[in-house]
């Protein structure tokens, strides 16, 4: 792996008066435009690996856009998606990839494709790969990745398992699209005091916004854009818009 983008989410779409999404050209938001331009070394294989591999209409939906957005913006050469219509061919097209992007859905979901693929294996046989998490695919490139409950009836249920084994990229977990003045209800419980703030106490995490994502190299871990860290029960701003903050040792 050359190079680890933690978004939470890549603007690559916007919704017309149907609520269709039309791609667009994705822009510079906190440099990240900059950074995958500075680390995306050949463009030929860009894949896509769906959330969940046997919802297929909704995988090519959102890939479909995905692919058009990078067109306008970083044009690959090839775009492919894995999910369970070519699972026998994940080594091979993990291997050839340039850029892989992991989408967004539910972790649970993905996290039991990435485990039964043995994506983990996979990409370290790529020395020369970008991965972009988005949402939830960032959420699963940790060690020990944080799931709190995000569909009805999860956060009641007791056998709910809300920490997951992740593909090992890095030891950052991290809370995507979070707003500060959202008010989140589910299962009558409130998602910031009742579930994030409690759980903290036995794993810490960033929270940040769309834009905001981290950037791990090499030679660096920051973090670049507004966000908040979840600790010991309490929270705090961490970081502002525009900024770009070393957060290498929370990944020791």
């Amino acid at each position: 792996m050359k190079a680890l983008f933690l978004t939470s989410s890549l603007s690559t779409n916007i919704k017309d008066e149907n609520n269709n999404k039309i791609p667009i050209k994705f822009e510079n938001t906190n440099m990240i435009l900059d950074n995958f331009k500075k680390y995306i070394k050949k463009y030929d294989n860009f894949l896509y690996i769906a959330s969940n591999p046997n919802d297929n209409l909704v995988t090519d939906l959102y890939s479909d856009v995905v692919f058009k957005s990078f067109d306008l913006t970083l044009p690959f050469r090839s775009y492919k998606v894995l999910d369970n219509r070519n699972i026998n061919d994940a080594d091979k097209l993990v291997s050839e990839a340039d850029f892989i992007y992991l989408a967004g859905g539910h972790v649970p979901t993905q996290n039991k494709f990435f485990n039964d693929i043995n994506l983990k294996d996979l990409l370290a046989k790529n020395d020369d790969v970008v991965i972009c998490g988005v949402s939830a695919g960032s959420m699963n490139c940790s060690f020990n990745v944080y799931s709190p409950p995000e569909e009805e009836g999860e956060a009641k249920d007791k056998n709910y398992n809300k920490y997951l084994k992740g593909l090992e990229l890095t030891k950052i977990s991290i809370y995507p699209h979070y707003n500060e003045d959202e008010v989140i209800i589910l299962d009558n419980l409130d998602m910031k005091n009742d579930i994030l703030l409690i759980d903290s106490n036995k794993r810490p995490f960033f929270a940040y916004p769309d834009g905001t994502y981290i950037l791990k190299t090499n030679a660096a871990v920051k973090l670049y854009g507004l966000s908040y860290r979840f600790e010991n029960g309490k929270y705090y701003k961490f970081s502002d818009d525009l900024e770009a903050k070393d957060i290498k040792k929370y990944d020791m």
